[in-house]
């Protein structure tokens, strides 16, 4: 992919759409409040206003990567982002609930077109190595700070204008990005045309993806034991048997399993699942924590957040570098051992703990970790993929990161009112319990940076091109030409 003024694609564009969908993905939780009160949503249907949107999203993320690879990156980009922009001003205008859950499902279902395809497009646009490292750099700051910035501007624009901003900010910058877009992209489907797509595959794992999803979303409202959410996993795991199974029988699979080869890859999606569950986490319970137990207001909560994205924004260029000097193997476990550390600090909050001194510099060293995982992960998960998988490849990361976010954020609920029975009012040591759960997904990172990255070529510092052994020809490769200790990435956070 290339753009009309130099061979690749404009970086700015891309990042920009990306920033777009992760401050929505944030800015929404903080003006639930607001929505139930003006549209009068229950309790219970409060929660599709975020759920619809992640039902959707997860369940179509790994489809939309593919569908890329088959009908052309650009024409999904622009499409999806079109059909974004008109279900945030439906939202906007919304008044009555289910109005506004629709919209929301829309929205994440063209998230799930626009993501992959962003990251497909730099992937695609920019050889594996220092230039890689950098644009996935630039990416993966932006989709970190975008999601902190949500949850900022959550809260003001709640609090001075009204919960229909959150929906309609969108507008004005969806419009104007359809058009960039539009004129800036070159198109791809010409390449990509001869690509078939496997129909029963996208069946079975779309089916289990959303199977997945609602059981996640359902489960924190409903408990673990109710019965929708035992038969949407339940119905989750066999479709996504069957899925493989039907994988290894047709001609032309949605996902080659011998793409799991890779070991670069598969750790890199092991690793965005494990950081997705962290950065859900956290902002979860750091959210209740100053609300419930410090009593912030909804603004001061979402200013709370804005050293975490300072910090994002600071460390971004140092980021990159590092991961160019080191490799991503020693970068993903400095940005391991972070988050542990941070949210061992957070593990120690009790009802009278000061921001200043616990929640601040747990929320810093949290972010640090945050902007390595965003900036180191997705390379790692691209690596020796080759132009025709490449969606596949985004729309794997994406979906891993994506499970990551519900499973954890559902399992750090449940293990932080297991004891107590009523979520919405969490003890002290039902926080420190959802703390240490993130250590332990942490702790996790650092394993599988060691482990699974050792050998691979992102492992290792970048070397002279001249030492640099030519990539294999196949899709699976663990090794490639120039990664080195290049490789680097970033995740869509949302």
């Amino acid at each position: 992919m290339a753009d009309t003024t130099g061979g690749r694609p404009p970086l700015l564009l891309l990042c920009s759409a990306q920033f777009m969908l992760a401050l929505d993905f944030a800015i929404v939780n903080v003006a639930l409040g607001g929505m139930q009160r003006d549209l009068g949503f229950t309790d219970s249907g409060l929660q599709w206003v975020v759920g619809a949107y992640a039902l959707f999203y997860g369940g179509f993320l790994l489809l939309g990567g593919r569908a890329g690879d088959v009908i052309g990156r650009k024409r999904l980009f622009v499409t999806g982002l079109t059909v974004f922009t008109l279900a945030s001003l439906a939202g906007g205008l919304a008044t009555e609930p289910f109005v506004l859950v629709a919209a929301r499902a829309l929205q994440g279902l063209s998230a799930a077109a626009v993501s992959p395809a962003v990251l497909a497009l730099i992937a695609a646009g920019f050889p594996e190595g220092t230039e890689r490292v950098k644009a996935m750099g630039v990416f993966g700051a932006v989709s970190s700070a975008g999601f902190s910035v949500g949850v900022a501007a959550g809260g003001l624009l709640t609090e001075y204008i009204s919960w229909r901003a959150v929906m309609l900010v969108n507008l004005p910058v969806g419009i104007v990005l359809v058009v960039l877009a539009a004129r800036k992209l070159v198109a791809d489907h010409q390449s990509t045309r001869a690509t078939r797509l496997d129909v029963p595959g996208a069946i079975l794992v779309t089916s289990a993806m959303c199977a997945f999803s609602y059981g996640l979303t359902v489960a924190s409202d409903e408990g673990w034991d109710s019965t929708p959410v035992i038969a949407s996993l339940t119905a989750g795991a066999a479709l996504l048997i069957a899925f493989l199974v039907v994988q290894t029988r047709v001609s032309a699979p949605l996902v080659p399993l011998s793409i799991f080869r890779n070991r670069s890859l598969s750790s890199g999606n092991v690793i965005a699942f494990l950081s997705g569950g962290v950065m859900s986490v956290s902002t979860f319970f750091i959210t209740l924590y100053l609300q419930q137990v410090l009593g912030y207001s909804a603004v001061k909560t979402g200013l709370a957040f804005f050293p975490q994205a300072f910090v994002v924004f600071l460390a971004s260029v140092p980021v990159i570098r590092l991961t160019e000097k080191l490799g991503a193997r020693n970068t993903l476990t400095i940005g391991g051992v972070l988050l542990a550390a941070g949210s061992a600090l957070l593990a120690q909050v009790t009802a009278g703990s000061s921001y200043l001194l616990v929640v601040l510099p747990g929320g810093v060293l949290l972010g640090l970790g945050v902007t390595v995982m965003m900036i180191t992960t997705a390379v790692a998960a691209t690596s020796g993929v080759r132009g025709p998988q490449m969606g596949l490849a985004s729309g794997l990361y994406n979906s891993g990161r994506q499970l990551g976010v519900g499973l954890c954020l559902a399992l750090g609920v449940a293990i932080a009112g297991m004891a107590h029975g009523a979520v919405r009012a969490i003890p002290i040591d039902g926080f420190q319990a959802a703390f240490w759960f993130t250590g332990a997904l942490s702790a996790g990172i650092v394993a599988v940076s060691v482990l699974g990255l050792r050998g691979t070529a992102v492992a290792t510092a970048a070397r002279p091109k001249a030492q640099a052994a030519p990539a294999p020809a196949t899709s699976t490769a663990t090794s490639t030409d120039g990664i080195g200790a290049s490789a680097g990435a970033s995740a869509a956070a949302k």
